[in-house]
């Protein structure tokens, strides 16, 4: 079977959007004419997933005269996969051809040679482009079909650019022109992926945060590659949820994917510094203040529910409140979907996926990108977890906007330790680290109710009991108001206990 390297990007095209990007791939080809395939493609797995959890995929692609098989596996790019092909006589899969094949070690195992069946497939109809790009040849490649699995069928739409020929920027460079001239939207969630998340029934649900595939013998940059990439990918499975109006759960997990990429470029700011970093954080920035309206909307409407439950004056109009505040939220998503939709957002989330790929930062004279990722890590989380031991001194007598300060420290702290999280070796105390994590999460979660109580408190006072307190000096009476100040009391003894536990903790 022999091995190859696929250098290409994938982008998401809308029905309506199909008839522009097929005449303006067309424009690019000129005068080369395109083929046409219909294209079968049957995927094999174990019914748990032992080859996907292991990073690969076995497909064996029909075009109704010729089989071909193909591994892929998984790097920390996701631009430029291993692959390996070879023809099959028909369209089971042939493991004796396996043998050469990153694969061959996991399917020798008689329990996943038995295991093995069609999880399942994917029929589209391909029209293929030549075009020469300024010395390179890119394959422009357009699908329009449907992923089948139990009975049931996911809609493809998308354009697939491979690099044939030349450079790697000359893919690049063709990519970003196609992103500021139509509606393309790029992806880093392949036909595989798409394929196995659909069988299982997980396709267009909120995702928690992944684990990088990370070992200890990485150096700096494949480190760094493997939780950008974890962080773009997990970002682009959140979003196919955010459309859907009640989903207040995809649009926290997008969140949380920008705000640990972000993080990340944190942690390895002095080896990923170059010419885009500046331009590439205030952009995320600015990402996270859309869905970060979106998110607090969220919240705020979810607390006046759970305030409109009683009996009195203060309930009923928080309960009318809520109602009117819909339109509210949902103006907030729908700017934080058209936000992802523009030009603006779709060139931001291409350059990210190219920055962490082949970002100038590596071929800066720094010479970090080479080093173990042991003798960077300890030291920068080392940094960090006394800045905010610092910060967080006398904690329990900060004014909120310190301590607000104090929770998003914890938080980012939070998650650049979890990177590291399931691969012992990268510091020195592994089971310290855990610890240093758990610490960290419970105080960003006490520290956020009492951000969320304060925020309710805010809006409560200025929206319902300030119209009524208007003729008097003093503030109405609330048992709500008791409520709140008791919440904050009990959260913050929380938040401090947590704090205690983490001053003590050395895992570096």
């Amino acid at each position: 079977m022999a091995a190859d390297a696929e250098i290409e990007l994938k982008f998401l095209i809308a029905e309506n959007d199909s008839a522009k990007i097929k005449a303006l791939v067309s424009a690019a080809a000129g005068s080369n004419q395109p083929s046409h395939q219909r294209l079968r493609a049957l995927y094999f797995d174990t019914p748990n997933g032992d080859l996907w959890k292991h990073g690969f995929t076995l497909r064996v692609r029909s075009n109704g005269t010729s089989h071909v098989q193909t591994v892929k596996q998984l790097t920390s790019s996701s631009v430029d996969r291993g692959e390996w092909e070879a023809e099959t006589a028909g369209p089971e899969p042939d493991l004796g051809l396996l043998k050469n094949t990153p694969l061959a070690r996991l399917a020798a195992k008689s329990s996943i040679r038995q295991a093995l069946r069609a999880a399942f497939e994917v029929n589209v109809e391909r029209t293929v482009y030549l075009i020469t790009a300024r010395g390179g040849v890119i394959e422009a490649s357009l699908d329009r079909g449907a992923i089948e699995a139990h009975g049931e069928k996911l809609g493809v739409r998308e354009l697939e650019l491979e690099l044939k020929s030349g450079e790697h920027h000359h893919l690049f460079n063709l990519a970003r022109s196609f992103v500021a001239q139509a509606p393309l939207h790029p992806s880093l969630i392949s036909k595989a992926e798409r394929g196995h998340l659909f069988a299982r029934g997980s396709w267009g649900r909120p995702t928690k945060s992944s684990k990088p595939r990370l070992n200890r013998e990485m150096t700096c940059e494949q480190a760094f590659q493997q939780i950008g990439q974890a962080c773009l990918r997990d970002f682009h499975l959140n979003m196919l949820g955010l459309e859907k109006l009640k989903n207040a759960e995809a649009i926290h997990q997008g969140r949380v994917a920008v705000r640990r990429l972000r993080a990340a470029m944190t942690l390895f700011k002095p080896m990923v510094f170059d010419i885009a970093y500046r331009r590439l954080r205030g952009e995320l920035q600015w990402l996270a203040r859309m869905l970060g309206a979106a998110r607090d909307r969220d919240v705020l409407r979810a607390n006046l529910l759970e305030r409109a439950t009683g009996d009195d004056e203060a309930c009923a109009q928080a309960s009318e409140l809520a109602s009117l505040f819909e339109a509210e939220r949902l103006r907030a998503r729908q700017a934080a979907v058209e936000a992802l939709d523009s030009e603006r957002g779709r060139i931001l989330l291409l350059d990210l996926a190219l920055w962490i790929e082949d970002g100038r930062w590596k071929r800066q004279p720094s010479g970090i990108t080479k080093e173990p990722i042991q003798s960077f890590t300890g030291l920068r989380l080392r940094k960090r977890h006394k800045k905010l031991i610092r910060l967080g001194a006398y904690l329990a007598h900060l004014a909120p906007g310190p301590r607000h300060k104090v929770r998003i420290e914890a938080k980012e702290l939070r998650y650049m330790a979890d990177f590291f999280a399931d691969c012992p070796g990268i510091v020195r105390d592994h089971k310290s680290l855990k610890k240093l994590i758990d610490c960290c999460e419970k105080m960003q979660s006490a520290l956020g109710v009492i951000r969320d109580e304060e925020a309710i408190a805010e809006f409560m006072e200025r929206e319902v009991w300030g119209h009524a307190a208007a003729d008097t000096e003093a503030k109405p009476a609330s048992s709500e108001a008791s409520r709140s100040k008791a919440d904050t009391k009990r959260e913050l003894k929380k938040a401090v206990r947590a704090y205690s536990k983490l001053a003590e903790i050395d895992a570096f």
